[in-house]
């Protein structure tokens, strides 16, 4: 037996396996990469979650019971007689306490929900650009462990201490949008005040750079679960997503009109027309008498664009709608996009009802806010269309940008010069002598269109909701600023858009001050 137990003793191997035995090592939650403002703020990663280690035989069940949430105490109950060691989210840091504990980043998201999107369980992006991004975000953080020594009767063995090491560098790596968080959280603090449901979208008249993108209601992307059981539309990313357009895609015709010669045509508006037999009406049946072009978009003459559409024809007003991007989806990063929309087909067209209802933007048009927004951009810049941006690029671990992302698509010109800038003015009439009043800037001047669109969706009364537009630009004179409001689905706003356009052109004048 002395022999025996000698010649186990002097074993490496058995050593190295009864060492191995008491040796644990456990695993960190990985940190995420983060989003970033276009002036290299964080959006994401600004709060700390801290993860105690609990060792068996160390009272480690009572002594941090205190420090963990109503839902974590249940996990720390069921896992108090473990044998082995585990980690567990605690409130804070609690190494003064004799508690071995690590930070790691929260990648938390409380701002532009809808546009970062959310992640499952497993801390995977699931929508918007988290998703998009997911596999470069995941590569970011290090991969960190925490080793500990167990003595055979549990706890820590003596003369030991746990050791937190990295097992693998993560890249650092990071994604830089063109979102100001200022100008955001101010229009999201708007929408939640005066807008129950829509959306805000400001852009950079002169880059297409898109600065706030605002969708209401908003939603807990910490608690999905809590949306889709309200089952309010708060998870749909209204920015992005199709609406019946109304009267704002009548700067389509207008621009149409021009680049064909047909800016001199006139009609005397009774307030209804007559077109296969259907009744089309101005809104209140309103007649306007004898209107012309600018006069047709200052009071949203629903007869006047009928019988411009006519003489412009389908395909004419099509080939217009196309060259100012509807019907195309927009790409925003890798694998999203938003939607497409609905330009109806040249046989769809060859109803005169149809195209009657699509030349003042009913029918089966559907549009995004984000289409709209680079409609009307396109009028403020000249004639030239940018692809709306979101993504800068790639940052590197300091969060400076390393890798600048490339354009969709290079500019395009839609309309000559010289037809946006009348069409400017036709717009700066809408805000100072026509139905779009409510959107006059208290300082300054601005343009724009008002657009109520039926939906075909109608409340328990049977009475029908509608969605209710306004898009322009600001200043009028020289624009900086494009912005769309979108209320959808109701009966009718508490706040009108037009006068929410107001309301952001005072948010723009604060923020260009800082």
């Amino acid at each position: 037996v002395l022999c025996r137990t000698y010649w186990v003793g002097q074993q490496a191997a058995y050593a190295a396996s009864a060492g191995g035995q008491t040796v644990q090592t456990l695993d960190l939650p990985r940190a995420r990469g983060d989003f970033y403002d276009r002036n290299g703020r964080k959006l994401t990663g600004t709060q700390t979650q801290y993860y105690a280690l609990c060792i068996p035989g160390d009272d480690g069940y009572t002594a941090l019971f205190p420090y963990v949430s109503y839902e974590k105490q249940g996990v720390l109950y069921d896992r108090r007689n473990l044998a082995a060691p585990f980690l567990i989210e605690v409130s804070r840091d609690l190494t003064g306490r004799g508690i071995a504990t690590c930070a790691v980043p929260a990648h938390t998201v409380d701002i532009a929900p809808h546009l970062l999107g959310y992640l499952d369980g497993e801390g995977r992006g699931v929508a918007g650009l988290e998703r998009a991004y997911d596999a470069l975000l995941t590569a970011s953080g290090d991969k960190r462990t925490v080793s500990c020594v167990l003595a055979a009767h549990s706890g820590l063995m003596a003369g030991t201490s746990p050791v937190w090491a990295t097992r693998e560098e993560g890249t650092g790596q990071g994604v830089q949008l063109t979102l100001d968080a200022d100008l955001q959280r101010a229009c999201e603090a708007l929408a939640a005040q005066l807008m129950p449901r829509g959306c805000i979208l400001i852009m950079d008249a002169a880059t297409g750079e898109v600065l706030a993108s605002v969708s209401a209601p908003t939603f807990d992307a910490q608690d999905v679960a809590a949306s889709i059981r309200a089952d309010d539309t708060s998870l749909i990313n209204r920015p992005f997503a199709a609406f019946s357009a109304g009267s704002v895609f009548k700067v389509v015709l207008a621009a149409a009109a021009y680049e064909q010669g047909l800016d001199w045509f006139t009609h005397d508006c009774t307030g209804e027309i007559v077109v296969a037999g259907q009744t089309y009406r101005c809104a209140q049946g309103r007649a306007h008498g004898e209107v012309n072009l600018r006069g047709a978009l200052e009071e949203s003459c629903n007869t006047y664009f009928i019988k411009l559409g006519q003489l412009l024809g389908a395909e004419a007003i099509r080939d217009e709608a196309e060259h100012f991007g509807f019907g195309t989806a927009v790409q925003i990063a890798p694998g999203l996009a938003a939607a497409a929309g609905t330009l109806p087909d040249a046989e769809t067209l060859e109803n005169p009802g149809q195209l009657a209802t699509f030349s003042f933007g009913q029918g089966s048009l559907t549009v995004t806010p984000l289409q709209i927004t680079a409609m009307m951009n396109t009028v403020a810049n000249g004639g030239v269309y940018r692809t709306p941006g979101f993504v800068q690029g790639i940052t590197g671990a300091d969060g400076m940008l390393t890798d600048p992302a490339a354009a969709e698509s290079a500019p395009r010109t839609v309309c000559d010069a010289a037809t946006a800038r009348v069409l400017r003015s036709m717009l700066a009439s809408v805000v100072t002598d026509g139905i779009g009043h409510d959107a006059q800037p208290r300082h300054g001047t601005a343009g724009g269109k008002t657009g109520t669109a039926q939906t075909g969706q109608y409340n328990a009364d049977g009475e029908e909701l509608l969605n209710y537009w306004f898009t322009g630009f600001y200043p009028a004179d020289a624009p900086q600023y494009t912005i769309t409001v979108m209320q959808d689905g109701i009966l009718k706003p508490e706040t009108s858009s037009a006068a929410l356009f107001e309301r952001i052109t005072e948010i723009l004048d604060v923020w260009a001050g800082y």
